[in-house]
């Protein structure tokens, strides 16, 4: 073989390309403009590559020549055919291959009437345009296009039957057009140049470059459908007689069975897969169907819940709601959504939420209803959690604001207090007396004011949790005496009577546990009772009960109302709403159930309104002896 002429081989390929992407682009824009106008094209290619066929043939090598027109526009329209035969319907497919053959024996009609137009009188001709068009041969147009017809049931058969040997999409759509496009040279070249000396020389051509183009456009076009067309591309498993040959009545009937039979499968299969619940209705409400999963979230078995028993399972309290909601959105003929319980066997709640659409007949009339519920229990349970969690963040932020305000009160307070008295301690004057009074009552703020910030600073320390245990012996009784003649004073002063009742005899009267902490919590509640009781009296003591000491302070103060006997446990709360009604930080209790915690005991309280109260708390009997046994 001499060399080869690339230029014309460089042509022939653009062409190539530019046939195949405008046929991939009026085949993408399809959804938008429809197929006509890609039909439309398909036909002009029809027509150009009738003439080129017959009259354009360019030589690249002294044994292959080209026709532009055959190997780029008929491949191109045969892979056209093919891409709608895998990505749209049967019926389509038909319509094109129908229409390209119709169009290739009226043109042939066409140019034998016009070639008898110019034959048979004198023609007028102002431009003087060549009329050699209008001789092609016609049988040339003929032979092709009963070829091509041939070719559209060579596509179809043997691109189903490649399929069942490779599911790759390149090699079925090459190996398919290879095989047509072959067939096509040989067997068109035999048709129409079977009396040319060198038609040995055409159809090595038509074999070459057909090939060649097979294999461009079948990567194009396989680029085109994995990329661009997102659809999974399936086997389609139709035989051709399915496309070129109309069904009986018999056959259609079977066939649409089939697919009535197949789509229920499927629809069984989905329902019964589906994570929710489903059930459908007639026009007048009653359940017809539910699948697995709705018996499963309901509690109710599938003859339970037929016509209206699936009521049963609704909680009572949702049953009316329910139902008047359902009746309001069937008169409105509009999607229903409705949140609701229902309440098992084991009396457990399931939270759903229920969808429910009309269903419509061909007259848009409605024949029926379909819903869906999901579980959404957990859900729900999170949205209470939240909406608790919300509700506390809440609480707790308006205590500290209060807190932060009554600090500034309760620290403003004891500090003007110093800091006028010792201006006062300024006066030349003072008599000995005087001068008493004021650093006793300096002394006083100061002590105010330490307890405020030992306070605080024990409340930091249990937030930040570093508190820790510090276990020591502890005479109880000693303990007790020391906080009795340590208050002692302070009701006098107040004119209220403090009493102490100590529930040990003197040889149990060691015990195991953090001295530091007994005293504070023994210290606030005791506090606690002085600043709230204005008559009466304070009793505090402890008695032992079983393995534990259970104490106790009594006061006949002004008590705490019911609803808040809870919360004056929590941070930054007093027994009344007034912040400023007495001194104090509101965080003394907190700190006293914290330790109370710390050490293995709890607390608790009982009053009445108006007429006192009495705090109670438990820490572990511990003596020595019980430590070491423990340890061993």
């Amino acid at each position: 073989m001499d060399t080869l002429n690339f230029y014309q081989i460089l042509i022939f390929l653009f062409q190539g390309f530019v046939v195949a992407f405008l046929i991939l682009l009026l085949f993408r824009l399809r959804t938008v403009i429809g197929l006509g106008l890609l039909f439309t094209s398909l036909g002009l290619f029809q027509f150009i590559q009738v003439f080129m066929a017959s009259t354009l043939y360019f030589e690249i090598s002294d044994v292959i020549v080209i026709s532009p027109g055959s190997s780029v526009l008929f491949s191109a329209t045969l892979f056209a055919v093919l891409l709608i035969y895998i990505k749209e319907d049967a019926t389509t497919a038909r319509n094109l291959i129908y229409s390209l053959v119709i169009a290739n024996v009226v043109l042939s009609f066409l140019l034998l009437s016009f070639r008898m137009n110019i034959e048979g009188a004198y023609n007028y001709n102002p431009f003087d345009v060549s009329t050699e068009f209008f001789y092609t041969n016609i049988f040339v147009l003929i032979v092709g296009t009963g070829i091509l017809y041939i070719d559209a049931l060579l596509i179809i058969y043997l691109y189903e039957y490649i399929s069942k040997y490779t599911s790759n999409l390149f090699l079925r759509i090459l190996f398919t057009m290879i095989l047509v496009l072959s067939f096509d040279a040989v067997f068109f070249t035999l048709g129409s140049f079977w009396y040319f000396k060198d038609i040995q020389k055409i159809i090595i051509s038509g074999l070459v470059s057909k090939n060649i183009m097979a294999i461009v456009y079948s990567v194009l076009f396989t680029i085109y459908l994995k990329y661009f067309e997102k659809e999974d591309d399936q086997l389609n498993y139709i035989n051709f007689k399915d496309i070129f040959h109309s069904l009986t009545y018999k056959q259609k009937f079977e066939v649409a069975e089939k697919a009535v039979q197949l789509t229920e499968n499927r629809y069984h299969v989905l329902a019964d897969l589906v994570p929710v619940g489903i059930f459908m209705t007639s026009s007048e409400g009653k359940t017809t169907f539910v699948n697995p999963k709705w018996c499963e979230i309901s509690g109710l078995s599938n003859e339970d819940a037929l016509i209206n028993g699936w009521l049963k399972a609704v909680y009572p309290e949702d049953r009316k709601k329910l139902k008047q909601g359902w009746y309001t959105s069937s008169d409105k003929r509009e999607t229903y959504d409705v949140e609701y319980r229902f309440l098992k066997s084991d009396n457990s709640i399931t939270w759903v939420l229920g969808r429910v659409i009309p269903e419509y007949n061909e007259k848009q009339q409605i024949i029926g209803y379909v819903g869906t519920i999901t579980d959404i229990t957990d859900i729900k349970l999170y949205e209470q959690e939240l909406n608790r969690l919300k509700e506390k963040a809440e609480e707790s932020d308006r205590l500290k604001s209060a807190f932060l305000a009554n600090m500034s009160h309760e620290i403003r307070t004891p500090m003007n207090g110093i800091m006028g008295l010792a201006e006062l301690l300024d006066e030349p004057k003072l008599t000995g007396d005087e001068q008493q009074l004021y650093l006793d009552l300096i002394k006083e703020s100061g002590a105010r004011m330490l307890n405020i910030i030992r306070d605080i600073i024990d409340i930091s320390r249990i937030a930040a949790d570093q508190v820790t245990v510090d276990t020591q012996e502890v005479n109880i009784n000693e303990l007790t005496d020391y906080l009795f003649n340590l208050f002692k004073p302070q009701t006098d002063k107040k004119g209220i009577v403090l009493l102490l009742s100590n529930g040990l005899s003197s040889k149990d009267i060691l015990i195991n546990t953090d001295k530091e902490k007994l005293t504070t919590i023994l210290t606030n509640l005791i506090k606690n009772a002085i600043k709230y009781t204005n008559e009466g009296g304070i009793e505090f003591g402890y008695q032992k009960d079983g393995n534990v000491l259970e104490f106790y302070v009594k006061d006949t103060g002004m008590g705490i109302a019911e609803d808040r006997q809870k919360a004056i446990f929590e941070r930054f709360v007093q027994a009344e709403e007034d912040r400023y009604a007495l001194e104090g930080a509101g965080i003394g209790l907190s700190i006293a159930k914290a330790y109370v915690e710390m050490l293995g005991g709890k607390i608790w309280l009982e009053s009445k309104k108006e007429k006192g109260s009495t705090f109670y708390f438990t820490i572990p009997f511990l003596k020595k002896q019980n430590i070491i046994t423990n340890k061993e």
